[in-house]
């Protein structure tokens, strides 16, 4: 969501409770592509959870993590240590949702 790329842009961590929906298959430690909903690309990560775990905390908050999923290996689908923004020249005076 908007929040959720404006975080990024700050060189924040995506939070589950900023992200819509998750597409494709991945698995934990995977690189993944964090796209707003125009489907622009916004940056690449290493994704902290699988696929199927981030669909069922997306939207969520952090604090909800391990009572969903029965386990936690942190608050961020994607750590901010752990990904790199993409920079795009025709959006820099946009923010994107």
């Amino acid at each position: 969501d908007a929040g959720a790329q404006a975080a990024l842009q700050r060189g924040a961590s995506l939070l589950p409770g900023g992200v819509l929906t998750v597409e494709g298959e991945f698995r934990r430690g995977d690189v993944i592509e964090l796209r707003s909903v125009d489907g622009i690309a916004l940056a690449r990560g290493q994704a902290q959870y699988n696929a199927a775990e981030s669909a069922r905390i997306a939207g969520r908050h952090s604090r909800e993590i391990e009572a969903i999923l029965g386990f936690r290996y942190g608050e961020a689908l994607v750590h901010r240590d752990d990904l790199v923004l993409l920079h795009h020249s025709d959006c820099d005076n946009e923010v994107a949702t």
